[in-house]
């Protein structure tokens, strides 16, 4: 294998990690004093900064044209984040790596298709196991037919649509890391910390209460560093080495590891349909990725 897929594949499992420590992060987060468009601000407004005297010193500006850097920050953008953050608050912790990362294969080969790649069989029928063994895992929850919980899942199959652009969006366009960080960190930062300060409402008061809930402090540490500055890039450069499909499959895995951490640190409690879910979101990921 060459060295560079091998380096694709590695990115792609390393982003499963940190996309499920992200669902239980994000969990944890929507349930503290924090707004949804607080945990929105951290991530954009922490990133932003630590970004900025990099974009100034490339100049990264200049290598790419405000209309593809506007689409990029929009595709996932503020909009992307308050739909996973808001599934978050109506559905458990595993329901986001179902409905986001279950999805996320087949929405980025229905996309694929229509902007004129060529589909295989095998990344089809791989695509389809996944979703299926992803959706297996719900019927552990005993809620999932509650209002609120149908509602969440919702939000997380439209920020996997905005994933899978995003995604497209960075092989098709060669997007180099820099461009990424200065359309998504940079300009969403800009565009929507003004919005969030003035007209959203926050659950920010002091700077000493948010320093006495632990959870707070692990989601301003996480939000503001992690998803945006390395979950992006990992995400971007196995998307360009072994392409959207390969990548979207393997980060369909985000169900199950999600789900065994919300059995360890949620206390939300998976049956044994959980290993079954294992087993066919596996099969599938093989299927894109070794046929494929």
């Amino acid at each position: 294998m060459p060295r560079e897929k091998l380096l694709g594949f590695l990115a792609a499992i390393s982003v499963v990690f940190i996309w499920s420590s992200w669902l239980i992060i994000s969990r944890l987060g929507v349930h503290t004093s924090l707004t949804i468009y607080d945990l929105a601000a951290i991530r954009f407004g922490l990133s932003g900064l630590i970004v900025l005297p990099f974009v100034i010193h490339f100049k990264t500006w200049r290598t790419i044209s405000l209309y593809k850097a506007l689409i990029v920050a929009f595709s996932i953008g503020p909009i992307y984040v308050l739909l996973a953050f808001g599934g978050f608050f109506f559905s458990p912790a595993f329901h986001g790596g179902v409905f986001m990362n279950g999805f996320l294969p087949l929405i980025t080969v229905f996309l694929s298709f229509l902007i004129g790649q060529k589909i295989n069989i095998s990344q089809l029928l791989g695509s389809i196991l996944i979703l299926f063994g992803a959706m297996t895992i719900l019927f552990n929850s005993q809620n999932f037919f509650s209002n609120d919980s149908l509602f969440g899942d919702a939000l997380f199959v439209l920020s996997a649509i905005c994933l899978s652009f995003f995604m497209i969006l960075v092989k098709q366009w060669n997007l180099q890391y820099g461009q990424i960080l200065f359309s998504i960190c940079l300009i969403n930062g800009i565009i929507y910390l003004p919005v969030w300060f003035f007209f959203l409402p926050s659950g920010i008061q002091s700077l000493g209460n948010l320093l006495e809930d632990r959870n707070i402090i692990i989601n301003f540490l996480f939000q503001g560093f992690i998803p945006n500055l390395v979950g992006l890039f990992l995400t971007a450069y196995s998307a360009k080495m072994i392409g959207t499909a390969k990548a979207s499959a393997l980060l369909a895995a985000v169900p199950i590891t999600g789900a065994l951490l919300g059995l360890f640190f949620l206390s939300e409690n998976p049956t044994f349909l959980g290993w079954l879910s294992l087993m066919i979101v596996s099969f599938g990921i093989l299927l894109v990725v070794i046929k494929g």
